[in-house]
């Protein structure tokens, strides 16, 4: 295994950011899965092959409707602790029902030995907090990322719900059509980056706010507080501040373009507490969905009155990853002639979950047991020998009760004659 971020041990500021970011990490990875996200089944995967770092879109075709890969928030993590270019990602903005609960002004900067390329960079970091003070102006709470540390900026802003993908990108899109009047030659990218899209479409990705790829730098976040020390943000400071950014509603209509605005409410770096958000194991078959025997993949009981209420209550506390049989390779087998693979009867889960509003961190489908703080099954036995010393007894009595059989209906019992009586009874 490579040195985790050995492009950055001479430099001892950089190397302290890039811990921050994985110090980071388990919280970011939480609240990108709940804000970011819009498919889990496709992503951008950021690669070095012979010293050139190339980008690609994840999984492949053939594999993508297996369900095997998919983003994760293991995947996550691995993105915001950025030990290494490989473990970079971009994420989609467009969902697989055409709808978007982010968008974002992409702009970009890539060759800083430009010979104009200082006054490009003005221009892009004038048009950069101007769109920022506008889109604040509407009622929204971006956060501005310094995104290449030469002059590329990403203004990002989260929705507060999933909203239809035209309305999305017409808003985003009225927010950018002043460009020219920046100096910028050309529009900015803005994601979500199409107002429709086929089926089958997979529109380019934005990379994940973290360490650059190409570059030796991390992302900071502008403080947009008159107040504060310190102009750009970074480390755990930057991080704050833009998971701290509250989702809001979009506009009904979209901005239309106007003067350039000079006064805004300040907007104050609230700082959150760093809470580590725990996740919890949580069965389908008998918990969640009524079961009564394996009917195959294709079927998955109804909800169990009250579990819906139950799982948002759970929600709250934990987030919740389910962890069911269906996609043991135990339960593939039992298919097999269906041609069902874990990762498909994944998927059939996860429609399930989404059909009836459950909330849902992820469906495992990993070898081995989950790394959670606690598992709840309906057949699950509780052993904690180490504070308890009657454990041991008490999970074998429980496990004799679960797998004791179903009481046999009695026998109808064969005739015999009485003969003190003289009849059959």
């Amino acid at each position: 295994m490579p040195q985790p971020w050995l492009e950055f041990q001479k430099d001892k500021h950089l190397l302290w950011i890039a811990h921050e970011w994985d110090n980071y990490s388990d919280e970011l990875a939480d609240w990108a899965m709940e804000r970011l996200v819009n498919r889990r089944d496709v992503w951008s995967q950021y690669t070095v092959s012979k010293g050139e770092v190339r980008v690609f879109m994840l999984p492949v075709a053939e594999r993508r409707k297996l369900g095997t890969d998919m983003v994760s928030i293991e995947k996550l993590k691995r993105h915001f602790s950025g030990k290494q270019v490989g473990h970079l990602i971009g994420l989609h903005s467009i969902s697989d029902h055409k709808t978007a609960k982010w968008f974002a002004i992409d702009i970009d900067l890539h060759d800083e030995t430009a010979i104009n390329a200082g006054e490009l960079a003005r221009a892009n970091f004038a048009a950069a907090i101007e769109w920022s003070l506008r889109i604040q102006a509407d009622g929204f709470d971006p956060w501005l990322a310094d995104s290449n540390g030469v002059g590329g900026y990403h203004v990002w802003t989260l929705l507060d719900k999933e909203y239809p993908l035209a309305d999305v990108y017409d808003y985003a899109d009225a927010v950018r059509s002043d460009y020219a009047s920046f100096g910028l030659l050309k529009k900015p990218e803005i994601f979500p980056p199409r107002r429709d899209v086929e089926k089958d479409s997979l529109p380019y990705t934005l990379r994940l706010p973290g360490r650059h790829p190409r570059r030796p730098h991390y992302n900071r976040i502008w403080n947009f507080d008159p107040l504060g020390e310190t102009q750009w943000l970074e480390g755990g400071e930057a991080i704050e501040s833009m998971i701290a950014c509250k989702p809001s509603p979009l506009p009904r209509t979209a901005t239309k373009p106007r003067s350039k605005l000079r006064e805004v409410a300040p907007k104050a770096v609230t700082k959150i507490p760093k809470t580590k958000k725990r996740r919890i194991c949580l069965d389908l078959d008998g918990v969640l969905a009524e079961y009564n025997g394996w009917e195959g993949s294709d079927h998955i009981g109804p909800p169990i009155p009250g579990a819906l209420e139950f799982a948002r209550s759970i929600a709250k506390l934990a987030d919740i990853v389910i962890f069911t049989g269906r996609c043991s390779d135990e339960a593939g087998e039992r298919d097999v002639v269906k041609g069902l693979t874990p990762g498909q009867m994944r998927i059939k889960v996860v429609d399930w979950l989404e059909k009836h509003g459950f909330p849902f961190a992820d469906v495992y489908i990993g070898q081995g047991k989950p790394r959670v703080a606690a598992f709840i099954d309906d057949r699950a036995i509780r052993c904690s020998p180490q504070s308890d010393p009657s454990a041991f007894e008490e999970a074998q009595a429980a496990l004799r009760s679960l797998l004791k059989r179903k009481p046999v209906k009695a026998s109808v019992k064969e005739p015999k004659f009485n003969i003190r009586r003289g009849k059959v009874e």
